[in-house]
């Protein structure tokens, strides 16, 4: 499915970026994607091959009259439900974002540290990353106490761990073949 959502989010992109919408469209979609995972209901009621695709259609006519959204997040949306894709919303937004964030050059990139950093470190570890990365960073913070020290950076499918837990366990292995 992973190639389908790619397919559907890069046609969104393409059309949402040539409108100049993208911003809007991205956080209705981030909105929809909300009212699906608060109401389980909904989410079933899109899921449920019992029920027609007309009924379908016709309810999300009157959901997105109420949402207000633009034509072009509404046309994705009707698209979705259409072709009984409705199951793969989440899929497809992540995919949109990660489109959206690539033609604007920007990357995202997790950080994980044992304790909470202050916001002049979190700005030179920035800076650090946007120098490797050649791209605007977006940074997402997370603790965990159990790495001990140092920091867990991931970029894309790349992680750099400079743990304290992993430069031990490194050390570990090193010590268990010299012995």
């Amino acid at each position: 499915m992973a190639t389908i959502a790619n397919r559907y989010a890069r046609a969104l992109a393409d059309v949402s970026f040539k409108l100049g919408r993208h911003e809007a469209v991205e956080r209705e979609l981030k909105q929809f994607g909300q009212l699906l995972d608060r109401n389980r209901e909904l989410s079933s009621f899109y899921e449920d091959p019992a029920i027609s695709a007309v009924r379908k259609k016709a309810a999300t006519r009157q959901l997105l009259a109420r949402l207000g959204f633009c034509k072009t997040t509404g046309n994705f949306i009707h698209v979705l439900v259409e072709r009984d894709r409705m199951g793969h919303f989440n899929e497809m937004l992540e995919a949109f974002r990660r489109g959206v964030r690539d033609r604007l050059g920007i990357v995202e990139v997790g950080v994980t540290t044992s304790t909470e950093i202050d916001q002049p470190l979190r700005d030179q570890l920035a800076r650090a990353l946007e120098q490797l990365s050649g791209k605007r960073v977006q940074l997402h913070f997370r603790t965990d106490p159990h790495i001990l020290g140092g920091v867990i950076t991931r970029v894309g499918d790349t992680i750099y761990d400079g743990s304290v837990r992993q430069q031990l366990q490194r050390m570990r292995e090193r010590l268990s073949t010299q012995g």
